[in-house]
């Protein structure tokens, strides 16, 4: 690639960060709201399937390939359970029990888990500043968890489920990035959709379709609010942020776009307080300093000589 082609990859790259910090960040407040009045596994199942039609029907209207690679259904199974399926369903059920801002937070500590699978899996150095980092990280996570109010009294049980969407978006991102599939970036984000959705529509099958009464729409109606929340989450998140996420990953060093995250959470904290007026007090200001600190001390280690 010659240096002009490098610059406007670069330049791209930025511009899907920045777009990702708008779009991921606005998308709490909204998932917050549709989840108050669908299921959680309906309203997954919903988002994977449309962002996944999407991007097939972008990739068909591009002419790009869209035949998955002979050998690779495995690992394109093992990618999609980890950043998508694992992330959608832990995250829908956390924004149950957890404020949108708060579960942020606790969601976008994913640089770090990357950082540490990073060490282990893909022989990056896991140094004193990674160890401080991680210190840095639960101690926020610790302010996160302090109970405000009987809303969060089950916030444990939210915090553990948004840890372990985390995690897994952070070892999911450090294996795509050790895998080649050969396939265009629309192509193999619209393929881990279409196949993480699976176990989201198992469930929805399972414990809601044919659950109990009112499982689909536990409040037993929607209100323009709810609607406008599910259908901004199904559309713009799913199909245009996760194509920017993959490919950001893909032309940008995965440190770089790790780091890009850093915003998202402090977009998602503030359009909670102001969409939908969830409190903005100093545990969740502070938790938000910790958080961005030991994100930005574990990525934005100094330059060797």
């Amino acid at each position: 690639m010659i240096a002009g082609d490098d610059r406007r990859a670069r330049v791209e790259g930025i511009w899907l960060l920045a777009a990702l910090a708008v779009f991921w960040g606005a998308n709490w407040p909204a998932m917050k709201l549709a989840v108050g009045e669908f299921g959680p596994w309906t309203f997954r199942a919903a988002c994977i399937y449309v962002g996944a039609a999407g991007l097939f029907a972008i990739a068909a209207l591009r002419g790009l390939p869209m035949q998955l690679p002979r050998g690779q259904f495995g690992r394109l199974a093992a990618v999609a359970f980890l950043n998508i399926a694992v992330w959608q369903i832990a995250s829908a059920f956390a924004l149950t029990l957890l404020p949108a801002g708060r579960a942020a937070l606790v969601a976008f500590t994913m640089p770090l888990w990357a950082a540490v699978f990073g060490a282990l899996f893909a022989g990056e150095r896991f140094t004193f500043r990674k160890c401080a980092a991680l210190a840095l990280g639960l101690v926020g996570l610790g302010l996160l968890a302090m109970p405000v109010g009987d809303a969060l009294a089950a916030s444990p049980v939210g915090l553990g489920l948004m840890l372990a969407a985390a995690i897994a978006w952070g070892g999911g991102t450090v294996a795509l990035k050790t895998m080649r599939f050969g396939m265009p970036v629309v192509s193999l984000t619209a393929w881990q959709l279409a196949v993480a959705g699976v176990p989201c529509l198992a469930g929805m099958v399972a414990f809601e379709v044919f659950g109990p009464p009112g499982a689909v729409l536990p409040k037993g109606g929607v209100t323009a609010a709810g609607v406008a929340g599910a259908v901004y989450a199904a559309t713009i998140p799913m199909i245009f942020c996760h194509w920017a996420w993959f490919r950001a990953l893909e032309i940008l060093p995965s440190s770089v776009a790790s780091i890009g995250t850093l915003a998202v959470p402090v977009v998602g904290v503030l359009s909670s307080a102001w969409l939908i007026g969830e409190p903005l007090g100093w545990a969740e200001l502070t938790a938000m300093g910790c958080i961005v600190g030991a994100l930005a001390l574990a990525l934005f280690a100094p330059r060797a000589p």
